[in-house]
């Protein structure tokens, strides 16, 4: 065979282009952080669609008395609407369910990060932690109606699953919406020094504030 039979090497086939690094999100300000405590909307963006941002202030160790002050007025004021829904006397309820018991749970958080070498400031801890119950209060808020309009049109004694019962379902999901929150800004804070065993002291205290939730919620007549 002659260096003429040898067929000619084939092109390679062009390399996709690479995708641009994605851009550092901003950490949110303190006026932003003001600005949302006057206007129920921005309150809401600011604890709903901005977990990117809130990672980076995770990161910076920035705003923290401002944003935990915010996701405590969220945590507070947007469960109200859902425990007047259950009655009148309940309207403070679920602000303790899901507050009360991050805040019981608080100590024990910054102690285990802590133990573990975990090099977050307590104002860090608090603010990832109340991702939860103020999460969660905005769920119950949306859940409101919903759950007036099951209490209006079924029965709460005879019938075999009660308006009651869808409302621990709805509690439910609020709760996992909070906790799913929490571990978004975990994900997105790549910068956060010793995000590894964090990780593992989350998820070993979930296991304590959900048992501590739980046992809130029979204390506050919210499960059957």
């Amino acid at each position: 065979m002659t260096d003429a039979d040898i067929p000619p090497p084939s092109p390679s086939a062009p390399s996709p282009p690479s995708r641009p690094p994605r851009a550092r999100a901003e950490p949110l300000l303190s006026s932003e952080i003001a600005a949302s405590l006057r206007n129920p909307l921005q309150l809401v963006d600011l604890v709903l669609a901005t977990p990117e941002r809130l990672a980076a202030n995770l990161e910076s160790a920035s705003a923290g008395p401002a944003l935990a002050l915010a996701f405590v007025v969220a945590a507070t004021l947007f469960a109200v609407p859902y425990g007047l829904v259950i009655s009148w006397d309940s309207w403070w309820r679920i602000a303790a369910l899901y507050l009360g018991s991050t805040l019981i749970c608080l100590p024990s958080l910054y102690v285990f990060a802590r133990y573990v070498g975990v090099r977050v400031g307590p104002l860090q801890i608090a603010v990832l932690a109340a991702t939860v119950p103020a999460v969660a209060a905005m769920f119950t808020f949306g859940f409101a109606p919903v759950l007036a309009f099951l209490r209006a049109t079924m029965e709460s004694e005879s019938a075999t699953i009660s308006w009651l019962d869808l409302s621990q379902i709805l509690l439910a999901i609020a709760l996992v919406a909070g906790i799913g929150r929490l571990w978004r800004c975990i994900l997105f804070a790549r910068g956060l020094d010793t995000r590894q065993p964090l990780v593992l002291v989350l998820l070993g205290w979930h296991g304590v504030f959900l048992h501590v939730l739980l046992r809130m919620a029979d204390v506050l007549g919210l499960r059957g």
